[in-house]
Formats: C-alpha cells, sequence, structure tokens
C-alpha cells in the first residue's frame, strides 16, 4: 500500500480524537447550559455556591464586578447578594470556568436578570472589560446619575475593583477611599 494511505488513516484517527472531545466538551456545556439550583452560600458581592444536579459549584456572576470585601461598599454588596441570592432557588445559565474555576453565570431571579439590578441599585460595576451589553452600561450610568450604592458620594470617589485588586497597599489609601 501507498505510504499516503497510512498518513490518511492516522490523520484520520486524530481528527476523530479532536472531534470527539470536542462533541463531549460541547455535551457538557449544554447539559450545565440552563438550570435550576439552589444558592447555600454567598462569598462576596459577585460569588455564591450553588447546587445543582447533587453537586456544589463555587458560581462567578458574568457581566459585573462586585466591590472587594475590604473595598468601600464591598460587604454591603456581599449582604444585598445575599438577601436576593441565599436559601433561593434560581435560574442560571452556566458560560465557562473562570481562571479560578468558578462556573460562570448568568442568573434570573423571580424572571429578573441579576447583573442589572445589581449594576442599577449601585452594588456592582458593568464590568466593561468582559461585557460590551448596552442595557447593563445604561443601568450603571443611571444608578451614579442617582448616586445609589457605591456611587453615593459621587463618581470621582469611586475605585473600580479591578483597579483595587492591582494596587498597591498605599495607593489603595490614596485612591480608594470611598466617601472618606
Amino acid at each position: 500500500m501507498h505510504p499516503l494511505f497510512f498518513a490518511l488513516i492516522i490523520v484520520s484517527k486524530k481528527t476523530m480524537k479532536t472531534i470527539a472531545i470536542i462533541f463531549s466538551l460541547l455535551f457538557s456545556v449544554c447539559a450545565m447550559a440552563q438550570t435550576n439550583a439552589l444558592v447555600t452560600r454567598v462569598k462576596d458581592g459577585d460569588t455564591f455556591v450553588a447546587r445543582w444536579n447533587g453537586n456544589s459549584y463555587d458560581c462567578r456572576l458574568s457581566n459585573v464586578d462586585a466591590p472587594e470585601l475590604k473595598q468601600a461598599y464591598g460587604i454591603t454588596s456581599k449582604d444585598n447578594l445575599s438577601k436576593i441570592l441565599f436559601g433561593k432557588t434560581v435560574t442560571l445559565d452556566s458560560l465557562k470556568k473562570d481562571l479560578y474555576g468558578r462556573v460562570l453565570v448568568n442568573v434570573r431571579v423571580d424572571g429578573m436578570r441579576l447583573d442589572s439590578l445589581m449594576i442599577r441599585k449601585g452594588w456592582a460595576w458593568h464590568y466593561v472589560i468582559y461585557s460590551r451589553d448596552p442595557m447593563l452600561h445604561l443601568a450603571m450610568q443611571e444608578a451614579a446619575n442617582d448616586r445609589l450604592g457605591l456611587w453615593s458620594c459621587g463618581v470621582a470617589k469611586v475605585c473600580p475593583p479591578w483597579l483595587y485588586r492591582k494596587y498597591t497597599y498605599r495607593n489603595k489609601l490614596i485612591f480608594c477611599k470611598g466617601c472618606n
């Protein structure tokens, strides 16, 4: 037999393995795509633990970035998320896992989008680095204009968490004082 015949067989086996892996990944994503889950713990303003299909998962809200717990409004954000989610069954769409192994999710509570609610109440930022949703951008502008939540002291006093996480201790004291 011709050597190209064996090369085609090897390529086909590799291609078949690749296709099988892709289909299994797609199936697992689709299997997790939309589900009802019980929220068993709220860790901070954008992270919680939910239980579905007999397993617990660390979940991270997509589209939002809430203040860190040590940051101004961090505890307020967590407390408000806890009031909304803790002990409730929610509908969530799981997207993928983030760098920390958390499942990125979109959540609906009582038919409302949780990301929109958190942003409009001033409990979180629209995470524009990862989301271009114009409705969420408008919700953040409205919260800032109405001086709600973390915007209560005005736009100049706000320190986004993606900057807070990068700042040194000294810069946090200078740029992330909140209303003080």
